[in-house]
């Protein structure tokens, strides 16, 4: 019942309740992207949702404007492509706010796997297991930001998504949400690189 009911109605009011909460944040946040560098505030792109449905995700530009057609995803906070501003909001999560119109139209919800592009799932698309992080919507927010955030490879991101799916309970949405905040006061993990960081460390 929480899962195909509950879970979406807590999400909106949530989210509703949210962008009230966070509006002054999210106009000053507008306002000094659009100081910072040329290009529209928001960034939008076309990602997988639930049955692999196509959306468009909506996030905070953290980047140049057209950065991605220049090079793709950022993998390191080196990447010179990123704003002074972005690196702020990627380091706090601040540019996953607009994600709450997602969640209001019933794109996404607050926890379930983060939405990727189609060509990173195409390696993994006959994998029955990996498959089920499908049967969800995408979140916000997902388990393995608990830990990981974005150092998680592939294969463990979608193996926890699919474990995600299979058990969707209240409690573990109450838990990995509040995990998260942890994870996000720390900053850490913010990019792929981390991951490689941290093992060359060890």
């Amino acid at each position: 019942m929480y899962k195909n009911c509950f879970k979406q109605i807590i999400d909106i009011i949530l989210a509703f309740i949210g962008m009230i909460v966070c509006s002054i944040p999210m106009l000053i946040i507008a306002i000094a992207i659009k100081a910072d560098s040329k290009g529209p505030v928001l960034f939008r792109q076309r990602r997988l949702g639930r049955g692999m449905k196509p959306f468009t995700v909506c996030k905070f530009r953290t980047m140049c404007d057209h950065a991605y057609e220049m090079g793709g995803i950022a993998k390191s906070s080196n990447d010179s492509r990123i704003t002074k501003v972005g690196a702020f909001l990627r380091r706090t999560s601040l540019d996953e706010l607009p994600q709450m119109f997602n969640i209001l139209n019933g794109t996404m919800a607050i926890i379930g796997p983060r939405p990727i592009l189609d060509w990173e799932f195409e390696p993994y698309k006959d994998n029955q297991e990996y498959c089920k992080r499908y049967n969800v919507k995408a979140g916000m927010f997902c388990t393995v930001d608990v830990d990981y955030r974005a150092s998680a490879d592939r294969d463990l991101q979608f193996k926890m998504d699919a474990e995600y799916a299979d058990n969707v309970s209240f409690a573990l949405d109450v838990k990995t949400f509040f995990s998260i905040i942890k994870t996000v006061i720390k900053g850490d993990n913010v990019y792929v690189e981390d991951n490689k960081q941290d093992n060359n460390e060890q």
